[in-house]
């Protein structure tokens, strides 16, 4: 089981395995969101094991209001989409940036530029900068950071 939360641990929700993929879109909100995207449905899907509090978050939708993204009510954390009507309401996509302990390297991001704008954030052109923040105590069991 793969843990998520936002940042400040408001929003949880687990999955039963780890992405075998994750989506990097273009399109207006996603590349503003910085999310990436994994799906509940469609290829290779995530098994949503443990779902949001809805209580939680508050919701963006726009256009044809067909989804609803949800973000924490306390910290802002983009953490999930779901399907609006028609049809019974679903969790169709949730941020694996919000998921614990992926092995992030090895997880392929599929690239789609629904913004049309010819180019993506997601790229490696230069090694890693090392981080200046004082490292993070080795999490615990009960830890969803």
């Amino acid at each position: 089981m793969i843990k998520a939360a936002c940042h400040c641990g408001a929003v949880r929700f687990a999955v039963a395995a780890a992405p075998k993929w994750v989506l990097d879109c273009s399109c207006t909100l996603c590349r503003r969101y910085g999310a990436l995207w994994t799906y509940c449905i469609g290829d290779d899907p995530v098994t949503l094991v443990a779902r949001p509090d809805p209580a939680a978050t508050a919701t963006y939708s726009w256009n044809m209001n067909y989804y609803a993204f949800h973000h924490c009510r306390t910290c802002g954390c983009i953490t999930h989409f779901e399907q609006i009507e028609p049809g019974p309401t679903q969790i169709i996509g949730v941020n694996a940036r919000m998921m614990v302990g992926l092995d992030g390297p090895n997880i392929p991001i599929r690239r789609i530029d629904n913004g049309h704008v010819g180019w993506l954030w997601s790229r490696a052109d230069q090694p890693l900068i090392p981080g200046n923040h004082p490292p993070m105590s080795a999490p615990g069991p009960d830890d969803w950071r």
